[in-house]
């Protein structure tokens, strides 16, 4: 009888938070596999809006929070990984915008006037003259700031992150009734094989909940917190990345504003305020409000052709009362890490936690594991399916 086939690590779920784990455990040596029960990225990652940022948009009370404050390193980290110099070599993507623009009119400088000139933002905002102010802005009467901040196509993105690890990537739904614990792991039926591996990641989504539970871990909740995005198409829209503080009554943008391009052209993909308060509201109101919002932040922008259309989002993370987590989540049970990225910016902290979690990989043999398992393939944007 052959031995037993054995692995450093067995990760569920292929979106960024997979990917990511799957890039840092095979660049420092660990035999891993990867399974994704549908394609990769399908979940939350594909419905991001791709923006890297620092937390600014946090913070727009006026003062630093603690969600901010663990957000602001992670621009940077970004920047050296697409420079080939950081975590993971990104170095073949290109982002859609270099940076964020925060846009408001002219009423509403004068309450963020003190805050965009304090210390804590200097080298990561700076104010634009007109002429260097994107087309789609041209008609604006108020203000644009640009924040440091990145947007990736998440697309690209998942392709980039899979090419290294292509050969250990396989779709395969895995339950927990798949896996047996042993003294010093699992034992897993994968197929027609049977492997054994020191650790089980899960970085499932909203798949961590019964998961975790069919293998014993209880002491991980979750919380789900949805999104209503609102998707505008029309053959003159211009391409904007940034974040519209209008009359905003929140810490929170009014708008935010991704764009992506589309058969005819670009399409905008909207968050901020608009996505959260949509969730309690049904399509046609949605739509209604969207139209409004979108008149209200850019007048001058004509909208009267526009197509919109709306994508549920499901946010899943740790617990944290029903608020959004500051940071990444990784928490280890056993021979079981439970982790949620909680947001796109945040893989690097994720990555962070994980290797805190991990022991280096083992010796005991240097063969990888092939499975007679078919290979999991990259989804479709969301808005593109």
């Amino acid at each position: 009888m052959s031995p037993i086939p054995q692995l450093d690590a067995v990760i569920i779920g292929g979106g960024i938070a997979g990917l990511w784990l799957a890039n840092l455990l095979h660049q420092r040596g660990d035999r891993i596999v990867l399974l994704e029960a549908g394609q990769l990225g399908c979940g939350q990652t594909l419905a991001s809006q791709g923006v890297i940022h620092g937390g600014i948009k946090y913070a727009l009370g006026g003062s630093l929070t603690s969600a901010s404050a663990a957000i602001a390193g992670m621009p940077d980290r970004w920047r050296r990984c697409l420079n080939g110099e950081g975590d993971i070599d990104l170095s073949g993507l290109t982002p859609l915008a270099d940076a964020n623009l925060l846009f408001a009119d002219g009423s509403g400088l004068g309450r963020f006037r003190t805050f965009f000139a304090s210390r804590m933002l200097q080298g990561r905002l700076q104010r634009l003259e007109p002429q260097h102010w994107p087309e789609a802005l041209k008609g604006c009467t108020g203000w644009v700031y640009a924040l440091n901040d990145l947007v990736i196509d998440t697309s690209a993105l998942v392709e980039q992150l899979a090419a290294p690890v292509a050969d250990r990537i396989y779709q395969h739904p895995f339950q927990a009734e798949q896996a047996t614990a042993i003294s010093d792991g699992w034992r897993l039926q994968l197929g027609d094989r049977v492997v054994q591996t020191r650790c089980l990641v899960l970085c499932a989504g909203a798949g961590n909940e019964q998961l975790s539970h069919g293998l014993g871990i209880d002491q991980i909740q979750m919380q789900r917190r949805p999104l209503r995005q609102v998707i505008v198409r029309s053959k003159r829209l211009k391409p904007l990345y940034g974040h519209c503080l209008t009359g905003i009554s929140r810490s929170e943008p009014r708008l935010t504003i991704t764009s992506h391009p589309d058969e005819n052209g670009w399409l905008w993909y909207l968050g901020g305020q608009l996505a959260g308060d949509g969730v309690n509201m049904d399509d046609a109101t949605l739509i209604r409000h969207a139209r409004s919002e979108l008149t209200t932040c850019l007048p001058w922008v004509d909208f009267h052709d526009a197509q919109l259309s709306i994508l549920d989002v499901d946010r899943a993370e740790a617990a944290a009362d029903g608020k959004r987590p500051d940071g990444a989540f990784a928490e280890r049970h056993n021979h079981t890490i439970v982790c949620w990225p909680t947001k796109l910016s945040l893989a690097p902290d994720l990555g962070d936690r994980v290797l805190a979690l991990l022991p280096k990989p083992s010796q005991r043999d240097s063969q990888d594991v092939r499975l007679k398992l078919p290979p999991a393939q990259s989804a479709l944007l969301r808005w593109s399916r």
